[in-house]
């Protein structure tokens, strides 16, 4: 119900936004840039994507090779297309990776260690992304006391809940659930049975920490990588918008987007408050309005795409399963 409040929210404020700015405008430039200029800026979310692939295979280990990457990459899409279009904040997605590769014969406990282990990767790559493009944004607009508060404030936010998050793995995520369960009195043959599956998660998942460091840095690289490349989109957008940019000003861009994203995850699908965020701060640097808004329309659209390619990935999966059984 709250979610769905901040759903209508959101709603109002991108109706909002658009009817500030005119549909009209808006439109005269998402015309503008042309349907062989909107296929170009899909081209780096797809290597974005491809590479979170890759670092991910890299945590799955030698069940990689069973999967295949087409299929893992499909898994993948298909886990995040959940995550966004469901309110779980960003994390209804995992579990159903995880039960995806079990239809190739990857154990469940190992494919959930997987999807634990890239997740948490992937957050800590994005923490020293987050970091790089602070500090862009702070030499663009100038490092006011106020300025170095909020952004350092935020990114460690994220650093302290990745933090927290290591510590719970640390201890067993397993191990926690059945201690919250033993002290809260609850009982049940089916949390039982699977005592000792959650048990092997904790030790699969220390095990990879404590003995499979070089993979552990070679996925961190991968996925800061695949973070990286998220500065070309947004170039690319800006550029095909006619508006000036440049590499500095795209880290910064595409750094505190994502932690505007990443923000406002508690309203499904960030709707309205991300665009209303991504128009504030484009604006901060110098923007149009009209620049501002169109790219945040530009990038729903890509987002829309690539869910759709996400439920199709799972309708695809699903289908050979049934097949197969």
């Amino acid at each position: 119900m709250i979610r769905l409040l901040f759903l209508t929210a959101g709603l109002v404020v991108l109706g909002g936004l658009l009817w500030h700015i005119g549909l009209l405008r808006i439109w005269e430039t998402v015309e503008r840039v042309g349907l062989v200029a909107f296929c170009m800026m899909l081209v780096p979310f797809l290597v974005v994507y491809l590479l979170d692939t890759y670092g991910w295979s890299l945590t799955l280990g030698q069940w990689a090779s069973r999967v295949g990457f087409v299929r893992l990459f499909m898994v993948r899409m298909a886990g995040e297309a959940i995550n966004a279009t469901t309110p779980t904040a960003m994390l209804g997605g995992e579990p159903m990776k995880a039960y995806l590769l079990t239809r190739y014969e990857v154990p469940m406990v190992e494919g959930l260690a997987s999807v634990v282990t890239a997740k948490t990767i992937m957050t800590l790559a994005q923490i020293l992304y987050m970091v790089l493009g602070v500090g862009a944004t702070l030499w663009l607009v100038g490092g006011t006391e106020y300025n170095v508060l909020v952004a350092f404030v935020s990114v460690g936010l994220l650093a302290f809940g990745v933090f927290l998050f290591l510590v719970v793995q640390r201890y067993g995520l397993g191990r926690g659930v059945l201690t919250v369960a033993d002290a809260c009195g609850i009982r049940s043959q089916r949390l039982e049975a699977y005592r000792p599956r959650l048990l092997e998660l904790d030790r699969t998942i220390r095990t990879f920490y404590g003995q499979r460091r070089r993979t552990f840095i070679m996925s961190m690289g991968v996925h800061f990588t695949a973070w990286l490349t998220e500065l070309c989109e947004v170039y690319a957008i800006l550029y095909f918008l006619g508006a000036e940019v440049g590499w500095l000003s795209s880290l910064s861009i595409a750094a505190m987007t994502a932690l505007i994203k990443g923000s406002v995850s508690f309203v499904p699908g960030g709707v309205g408050v991300q665009e209303g965020g991504y128009l504030v701060f484009l604006v901060a640097l110098g923007y149009g309005e009209v620049t501002g808004i169109t790219f945040a329309v530009i990038r729903r659209i890509r987002e829309i795409l690539w869910i759709l390619v996400g439920l199709l990935s799972l309708a695809l999966l699903r289908d050979k399963a049934g097949q197969q059984s």
